[in-house]
């Protein structure tokens, strides 16, 4: 029997709902991918009503409470979003600019969300924590490949021995058949989630190897196999996969790994300069 998502639980209720909360239920019809972030006393501002009739909302369309109804919206999102939904969701048609001018938008409320939640002190011992390890293997699949790619690059910069595993199938389980205890498996994997990315998470946890999960929250299926976790906000009504956010984490983390090793870093960064000036990497006017 098919569950019903939280969309369809909403406009299920949305005949006998009062006016304020026809204006909840709006909003979350239309703004979800905001209010898949706010909490009950953020959405009441937002809307300009009181906190307690966004609590009763919730009870009113069938959950226990203001957490359970985030909870499934998140799930929902998740599970109900193909690629081509995301697209045509809006059920009222918008012109380009405000397309654009809302793609803008998604990608600084990804930032702000990224950064309100970020806690230092878990990025900075994940900073050490790589810094510490023998080998570093970066595993991503599909768009967030692209995260993996940027994040080899600058941790080339730091550490002597950083590898991308996101190319064929088989040269993969070849690299991973090799890892030692010593070695850290940074996993990618944001929404919609890869099951090949998730096999190898379960293959690289199953050899006691520790692994650093980035993704979108706490109940990504990644986080069950990780040692460490890192959260970027992710928008997800757009075709188009927005890591502007996760790029932006990554950026904070090589950040911390270059302040965690200042000497060093300001050392291998001056030889990095050097070679660049050697082969003339730049272009100097």
């Amino acid at each position: 029997m098919h569950e019903k998502n939280v969309f369809e639980i909403i406009e299920a209720a949305y005949p006998s709902l009062s006016k304020s909360q026809k204006r909840i239920a709006d909003y979350y019809l239309y703004n979800y991918d905001q209010a898949v972030f706010m909490t009950a006393k953020k959405l009441a501002q937002r809307l300009g009503i009181s906190e307690s009739t966004v609590v009763r909302f919730a009870v009113t369309v069938g959950y226990k409470g203001f957490p359970k109804l985030q909870e499934h919206l998140r799930v929902s999102i998740k599970n109900v979003m193909t690629t081509k939904q995301r697209l045509t969701i809006k059920k009222e048609p918008q012109s380009l600019e405000d397309n654009i001018r809302n793609s803008f938008a998604r990608d600084v409320q990804d930032i702000r969300s990224t950064h309100e939640s970020l806690n230092i002190k878990n990025v900075q011992m994940i900073a050490k924590a790589l810094m510490k390890s023998k080998r570093i293997y970066v595993i991503a699949n599909r768009s967030s490949k692209i995260i993996a790619d940027y994040l080899v690059y600058y941790l080339n910069f730091f550490h002597p021995d950083v590898h991308a595993t996101h190319h064929g199938v088989n040269e993969i389980y070849e690299q991973l058949n090799h890892l030692m205890e010593e070695d850290l498996v940074v996993i990618i994997n944001f929404p919609r989630y890869t099951n090949r990315t998730l096999e190898l998470a379960k293959l690289v946890h199953s050899k006691g190897i520790a692994i650093l999960a980035v993704t979108d929250a706490q109940d990504a299926p990644i986080v069950q196999y990780a040692a460490y976790e890192l959260y970027a906000s992710y928008s997800f009504d757009s075709f188009i996969d927005s890591h502007t956010a996760s790029m932006s984490l990554i950026n904070a983390l090589v950040t911390a790994i270059a302040y965690e090793n200042y000497e060093e870093a300001s050392e291998r960064l001056q030889n990095l300069e050097e070679l660049w000036k050697q082969y003339d990497t730049y272009y100097d006017g």
